[in-house]
């Protein structure tokens, strides 16, 4: 992805610690699964983009769908794989997204869900393109990314380690205008709040 390496390395250093703080599923997030799961029709292969811990892909295996888990951060990859889940290294700007389970076969749908933010607001456009391509007709996509103007670097100093992360904010005209370019039917954009601050437009679209 086109993230900083630093934001990498401060995933990579605080894979497991991170993985143990998102393991609660947030309300909106379930509401998400929810309808991507109905739009898929309760089966289905799809691509997870930033599978971090694993608890999104946990549950929409409950449901029914098959994920191929993928991160750009080698300490989550790592991380589901001592879980014994398969997980493959990825960046979805640069790297090949075919399915080595289905050779020439796209995916049924794409999860993104908190991922996209990491991704610099020029490349955007790119990856939802790439995503497309990857992607059947009409197969559904969840992205969800921040709310607001700008970029900004985080830091937290609390934890086992350090962390600094990149993360690009958006306002839904723009967010509607990049999937919409990139060969997406975008069916509702709903906003969330997680934690204090935590504003969140979440994109459900389809492959056109």
């Amino acid at each position: 992805m086109s993230t900083d390496q630093a934001t990498v390395k401060s995933y990579d250093a605080v894979a497991a610690e991170y993985a143990a703080e998102a393991a609660a599923m947030p309300e909106w997030v379930a509401t998400e699964i929810d309808a991507f799961v109905a739009k898929l029709g309760g089966s289905g292969r799809v691509l997870e983009i930033g599978s971090g811990g694993g608890r999104d892909a946990l549950v929409l295996e409950k449901r029914g769908i098959s994920v191929r888990r993928t991160d750009v951060s080698k300490g989550f990859v790592e991380l589901l794989r001592e879980k014994g889940f398969g997980a493959d290294l990825l960046d979805p700007l640069t790297d090949d997204l075919t399915d080595t389970q289905r050779p020439g076969r796209p995916y049924d749908g794409v999860w993104a869900c908190a991922s996209l933010i990491h991704v610099a607001r020029e490349d955007l456009r790119a990856v939802l393109g790439r995503l497309a391509e990857a992607t059947r007709t009409g197969g559904p996509l969840h992205a969800s990314v921040r709310e607001g103007d700008g970029e900004d670097v985080s830091m937290h100093a609390t934890g086992a380690a350090p962390r600094r992360y990149f993360e690009t904010y958006w306002r839904e005209p723009a967010l509607r205008c990049a999937l919409a370019d990139a060969g997406w039917n975008v069916s509702e954009v709903r906003r969330y709040i997680g934690r204090p601050d935590d504003r969140w437009l979440s994109a459900r679209a389809s492959r056109a």
